[in-house]
């Protein structure tokens, strides 16, 4: 992977957040884009779920030289995806919204009105007074890249294929297939009436300063895939959660719903993936880095595949379905690409990735201090594709993964140095809880529309 070159300049890139430094980088902004009324500050919460607050654009000038303070009651971290608090949450305090300056974008091209930002979350309560960025997955992720990238001497980049189906609304109110294009690169999928939207949702991605290798039909029928370029951790994921919105919004404006989620349609085998691009620049302890992520792969999938639903795709050439790696195999979950550059197939959209990506470079970074052996064959050199014998299966259900997760999790949060994947497991435990007592099509159509 190559780093994104002649990238365009409507979004603001600083080293740090001060005062001065998140005034200027706003003020630039708004010198490219005059016409900015408002500004939506985001973040993402536990359920993968992106939240907001919008200011006027006065106030968010106020914000960045630090003469106003952006608050939300202390559930940032507390819901659910169906929008429940957890037992946990303490109604006392707030949480305050800190924007990252080097996130703005603006959607021109689909909304002049709005900028978007993406905010870490620090806690305030009376109680102890400090302000708590324990649960922050934003800030976990800075922290991981951080500390991995002194250990390591790398540069981590990271990078996303974004494949989503355009899904209608029927009389009785389910969702079904409205994009039926031949997949697979197939071009009389092209034809597809929705495919001129998905070449417009590309123009706006570039005009947004988003990096876009290439777009296909993808699937069996009916699937797009938008290949975003490499970047840095943060940037990646910000640039993903603009992807996703400005797709999801384009095609609502058309009376329609794009989906990322993982089975859109339980009577269409057709499942949709997130992968996941990774890679060390240098390819230094390349071996350990793998052997550490294999090691805790199980774990890590309570936070590639966080519900349920995502286990449908857990079987060979989906999210693969035992722990293993293979050079350009696709059969497995970790396809090695070349030294030092994998695609984590066992990811979806319904994944916080500021959290998974926190937790995998932790785990391929323990690998590499602990110096892990590479103990996994390589199956891309073998005749069948993967073992058939004498290998760990994944799990079966987000509880499962959970259980694996909650075994390591001090190891996790010590690199972290955090207590967001304790308190990550209370919530989606909860969360696992409600969604069992509701029906399973009630859950695909509700994980349909939010991703």
């Amino acid at each position: 992977m190559a780093p994104h070159a002649n990238k365009p300049t409507t979004s603001i890139e600083a080293n740090s957040t001060s005062v001065t430094e998140g005034s200027t980088a706003l003020h630039a902004f708004l010198a490219l884009h005059p016409g900015i009324s408002f500004l939506r500050c985001q973040w993402q919460d536990y359920s993968g779920v992106v939240r907001a607050r919008i200011v006027p654009i006065e106030h968010a000038i106020s914000i960045a030289a630090e003469k106003r303070q952006l608050h939300v009651p202390a559930c940032a971290f507390q819901l659910t995806v169906s929008n429940d608090n957890t037992p946990t949450m303490d109604p006392r305090g707030n949480h305050r919204l800190v924007p990252d300056w080097t996130s703005l974008y603006t959607q021109h091209g689909l909304d002049p009105d709005y900028a978007t930002v993406m905010c870490r979350v620090v806690e305030f309560l009376p109680t102890p007074p400090e302000p708590n960025w324990n649960y922050c997955p934003r800030t976990a992720l800075q922290t991981v890249v951080a500390k991995a990238e002194k250990l390591l001497n790398v540069h981590f980049l990271v990078g996303f294929e974004v494949e989503f189906q355009v899904l209608k609304l029927s009389a009785d109110g389910t969702l079904g297939p409205h994009s039926t294009g031949l997949g697979r690169c197939a071009i009389s999928g092209l034809r597809d009436p929705c495919f001129p939207h998905v070449k417009e949702i590309v123009k706006i991605l570039l005009d947004a300063g988003v990096g876009v290798g290439a777009f296909q039909t993808e699937g069996d029928r009916g699937q797009y895939e938008i290949a975003l370029e490499p970047q840095s951790p943060i940037r990646a994921v910000d640039e993903l959660i603009l992807a996703h919105d400005i797709i999801k919004s384009f095609f609502a404006r058309h009376g329609l719903v794009a989906t990322m989620a993982p089975r859109p349609v339980v009577s269409d085998k057709q499942a949709a993936g997130q992968h996941t691009h990774i890679s060390l620049n240098p390819p230094k302890n390349e071996a350990s880095f793998l052997a550490g992520m294999l090691r805790r792969l199980p774990e890590l999938c309570s936070f590639f595949l966080p519900y349920d639903l995502s286990y449908e795709r857990v079987q060979p050439y989906l999210a693969g379905h035992i722990v293993a790696w293979g050079s350009e195999n696709r059969a497995v979950p970790i396809r090695q690409i070349k030294t030092g550059h994998w695609e984590l197939r066992c990811v979806d959209a319904t994944a916080n990735m500021y959290l998974a990506l926190a937790a995998v470079i932790s785990a391929g970074t323990m690998g590499c201090i602990n110096e892990e052996p590479l103990l996994w064959p390589d199956t891309g050199l073998i005749a069948e594709h993967f073992p058939t014998a004498g290998t760990e299966p994944f799990p079966k259900s987000v509880a499962a993964a959970l259980e694996r997760l909650e075994k390591t999790s001090d190891s996790f949060q010590e690199f972290m140095e955090s207590q967001i994947v304790r308190h990550y497991i209370v919530v989606k435990r909860f969360e696992a809880s409600l969604l069992r007592d509701r029906s399973p099509e009630a859950n695909r159509q509700m994980l349909n529309e939010i991703f």
